[in-house]
C-alpha cells in the first residue's frame, strides 16, 4: 500500500466512519423526537377532545426522516437531513476548545422543525410557505446546540456542554409548538393583493385560498456547508 492509499484509509476510519456514527445518533434522536411528538398527542388529544372536538390534534409518520404534529391551525413538520454538516472557517465553533481537542466533534447531524399552516398541507398549497423554527445539531457524542427563533436558540447553545436527552427533546417541541401558538397569522397588505392573474384565480379555486405564510416574503437560505455521509 502506497503512501497516498494509506492517507485514504486513514480518513475512511476517522471522518468518514465518525460521519457514519453521527448518522446513527441522530436517527436515534430523531426517533426520541417522533416518539415525543406522539405522547403530546395523545395527552392533548385527551383534554381537547373533552373541551372542544373542533380543535383537531394529529400525529402523522411521514416515512423514516419526517414527522407531523397538526393542532389546529398550524403544523409543525420535523425532518432528519440524511446528511452531516461542517461549519464555515470563521464560526465560533472553530475556535472552540471543545472542537480542538477532537476535531471530529465539529461533524453534526441535523433536524429542522418547520411551522406550516395546517392548511397548507390539507390542500396542498405547494406555493405556500413554512418557517424554520430551529435547526438541531447533534454530533457524535450526543452534544448539541440549536439555532433558530427564541426562546429556542437560547435555550441551548453550547455544543460542548449540551447533551439532548428526551426531556431535552419533550422541551423542544413543547417550545416549538407555543411559538406557533402565539404567533398569529396576519392579512397581507391591500396593495400586495389587490390585483392577481387569472393563474392567480384558478390556483385560489384549486387549492382553497391564495398562496400563504405567516411571514409573508420569509425565506432563510442555509448557511452551512453540506458533508455527505
Amino acid at each position: 500500500m502506497d503512501l497516498t492509499q494509506q492517507k485514504i484509509i486513514n480518513l475512511l476510519k476517522t471522518k468518514s466512519s465518525t460521519k457514519q456514527q453521527i448518522y446513527r445518533t441522530t436517527l436515534e434522536v430523531f426517533k426520541e423526537f417522533k416518539n415525543q411528538l406522539m405522547q403530546l398527542s395523545n395527552t392533548l388529544t385527551t383534554e381537547m377532545l373533552a373541551f372542544d372536538s373542533n380543535v383537531e390534534i394529529k400525529y402523522s409518520d411521514n416515512g423514516q426522516f419526517e414527522s407531523h404534529f397538526k393542532f389546529s391551525g398550524d403544523t409543525l413538520v420535523i425532518m432528519m437531513h440524511t446528511n452531516v454538516f461542517s461549519f464555515p472557517e470563521n464560526h465560533i465553533l472553530k475556535n472552540s476548545k471543545y472542537i480542538k481537542e477532537d476535531p471530529m466533534r465539529e461533524f453534526c447531524g441535523l433536524i429542522q422543525v418547520y411551522n406550516f399552516l395546517s392548511d397548507s398541507i390539507k390542500y396542498n398549497r405547494e406555493m405556500d410557505m413554512g418557517e424554520l423554527l430551529a435547526r438541531v445539531y447533534i454530533n457524535k457524542d450526543n452534544h448539541f446546540f440549536i439555532e433558530g427563533r427564541r426562546p429556542l436558540s437560547i435555550m441551548h447553545n453550547n455544543l460542548a456542554t449540551d447533551v439532548i436527552t428526551p426531556e431535552v427533546t419533550k422541551k423542544i417541541i413543547e417550545e416549538a409548538v407555543m411559538y406557533c401558538i402565539n404567533y398569529d397569522l396576519v392579512t397581507p397588505p391591500f396593495e400586495m393583493v389587490k390585483n392577481i392573474t387569472v393563474e392567480q384565480k384558478n390556483y385560489m379555486s384549486y387549492s382553497s385560498g391564495f398562496a400563504t405564510a405567516k411571514s409573508v416574503g420569509f425565506e432563510l437560505k442555509n448557511q452551512f456547508n453540506s458533508e455527505s455521509k
